[in-house]
This record gives C-alpha cells, structure tokens and sequence, in this order.
C-alpha cells in the first residue's frame, strides 16, 4: 500500500497561485529574450514537425499532448512531439511573435490570431490520404482551407477598422507575414514515394494573399533513430537509400521554389535545405554540444508515451523519440534557417526576406 499527502484549503490555493506566478514569469523570459517583432504574423502549414497541438482532440494515435512530452516545456504536453519546443516555436521567438497558437485550440480566436496561427497536424501530407492510417488527421488541403475559409475573415473583420484604408491595411498585413511550410515527410514515411512537389497550396495561399514563403524541404530521413533500428544493419550508421529519395525529392521542391518566384508577381518563396543542416548535427555532434545522435532521448517506439523512460538530460540528444527532434536541436535549425547561408536557405535566408 502507498501512502500519500492530501493537501487542501487556502494552503492548496496559494501553492496553485504560486506555480501559475511562476509559469507566466518563465514564459515572460521567452518573450523577453526574443527579438523585437519583425513582421505582423506567421502561419504554419505541415505535420508533426510543426503540430502544436492540432490533433489533441482528434480521435488518432498521433498526438502527444500527454507526459513525458512537453517535460521541458512551459505550458507542460500541449501536443508537441518534443520534450520542449518545436522549429517553428524557435522561429517564432527569433522573429519576436512567440508561440504561434493552434488552429484546433478553443482560445485561438479574437485578437490571438493577428500573431498568426499554427494549422500543421501530425500525420498531414501532400496527399489527402496520407495519415488516415493513424485515425483523423488535418490534411494539407484542409488546413489551407481552414485559413481561408475561417482564420482570413476573422482577420479581416479584426483589421478592417475604416473604410478608407482597410482593403490596402488588411493586404499589407498578409503581404508582410510569413507563412511557413512544412509537408511531404509522411508521404514518405508512410510508404508513398512522392514524384513530384506539388505546388498548388502555395497558389492558394498566394491568391489569398500571401507573398512571403519559407519551404521546408525533406529531412534527413534514413538518420532517424525508427528507420535505423528498422533498416540499418548497424545501429549507429544511417540507412542512406532512404536519404537518397530525400536528396532528389529536395532537389525538386528547389526547383519548384525557383519556378514559382519566377511565375507569381511580388511572391518570395524561401527554399530551406533542412536536410543538409540536420546532416551536419548528425555527422558532427560533439560541436553541437550532443553526446547521442542515432538515438532517442526517450525509450519509445515511434513516439513517446505515457510510462516510457526518458533521459535525465535531454540536451545531450539530437532526438526526442523515434523521429522527431529535442528542443536543442530544434533550436539549431530554427537559427540555421533564420540566418543561414544561401547554401541552405535559398535564395536567401528568413532575416535577409523580412527586410525585403
């Protein structure tokens, strides 16, 4: 038999008051630390990579809004695949805006989402299919959709506050956001070879409005600890063929950024290599300060699940789980990708387009 501390009363209520004190004030020294806000908003578009916790009420198997996830970040397991931040929250405070909200989230309305809005779903893909095999997803289109069809006129009922001015104020506003894309590594991974990137969400988004584009490309896919274990015949060497698909699907998506740029009137489309960055972390780890590279910090298969064992120290590892990044090492490629050489953000990098 256990025992146990019942504690109540006022006691209780001040503990309780204390630890939300103590919650906002850590999340003040995010905003405090982040740069001065350089654009109106960011909208997000992709997968777990990038899911904030959009799946958290689907009936699905990809979702992570539940312990040991989230152990290091503030708001505790929000339905992030990491123990702490993601890529696009590291982006978020480079850029000053913080954490972007998810879309699914029932306090993402009103004024909230003039800082932007997260729509990536763990399991999306290029196609509409990809990820029904875990349960209910967001699709690449349906989030497209979402923003257009719900997020947009919210917006701009919010901006539209004279009749003289508000049509120009409302496409300025859009004009100078970001709008990041991450999708296509679950249609790989859940075994669809993609032939070509398909550049018709840009479009949409593009005839809504958008003209500032940052596009992920492929990851470095057979160097994650699942495809290692499944595949490579040794456990610390990645499973190259896997990575060969990247290379030549990421050599399309950068032809396909350069094709738009040329196509769409005033649109910068930002191609990020996050294949070759994650590569150099993974053949270089001690000079990114990680001891682990091949292997996730928590003891899972696929993702990390009530009841797993997890590392005491997570910044020693470049994987959370089986397929996704840690904190420290989402924090890297945010950096690579907001001020990264044009050998890897192409035709330059986040900083350089939002001064354009």
């Amino acid at each position: 038999m256990s025992s146990s501390i019942r504690c109540s009363g006022p006691y209780m209520e001040a503990f309780s008051w204390f630890v939300l004190f103590l919650l906002q004030v850590r999340m003040l020294t995010f905003t405090l630390a982040s740069a001065q806000v350089q654009l109106p908003a960011m909208f997000v578009f992709g997968d777990s990579l990038l899911d904030a916790g959009n799946n958290n009420d689907y009936i699905t198997l990809a979702k992570a809004n539940y312990p040991p996830n989230g152990i290091d970040f503030p708001y505790g397991a929000t339905g992030r695949f990491c123990n702490g931040a993601t890529i696009v929250d590291h982006l978020g405070y480079l850029l000053g805006l913080g954490v972007i909200p998810a879309f699914n989230d029932p306090s993402t309305q009103g004024p909230k989402i003039l800082q932007g809005v997260n729509f990536a779903s763990s399991g999306a893909g290029i196609l509409n299919d990809t990820g029904n095999r875990a349960g209910q997803v967001l699709a690449m289109y349906q989030q497209v959709e979402a923003f257009g069809n719900m997020v947009l006129p919210e917006m701009r009922s919010l901006l539209l506050t004279s009749n003289e001015d508000a049509t120009t104020n409302f496409d300025d506003y859009l004009a100078k956001s970001l709008f990041v894309s991450d999708i296509g590594n679950d249609d790989f991974l859940n075994h669809y070879f993609v032939h070509m990137a398909n550049p018709l969400h840009k479009k949409k988004l593009y005839k809504f409005g958008a003209r500032k584009f940052l596009v992920f490309g492929l990851g470095v896919l057979g160097c994650i600890p699942n495809i290692i274990r499944s595949y490579s015949q040794d456990s610390k060497q990645c499973f190259e063929e896997f990575n060969e698909i990247s290379v030549k699907y990421n050599a399309k998506v950068k032809t396909m950024v350069l094709q738009l740029n040329q196509e769409l009137s005033g649109v910068y489309i930002l191609y990020w290599d996050i294949y070759t960055n994650m590569r150099q972390v993974l053949d270089n780890p001690s000079e990114y300060g990680f001891k682990y590279s091949h292997t996730g910090c928590c003891d899972c298969i696929v993702i990390c699940l009530p009841g797993n064992l997890v590392c005491p120290d997570r910044s020693q590892y470049v994987f959370w789980d089986d397929f996704h990044p840690t904190d420290v090492a989402n924090e890297i490629l945010a950096k690579q990708a907001y001020k990264g050489t044009i050998q890897t953000t192409y035709p330059m990098n986040v900083k350089q387009l939002l001064q354009l």
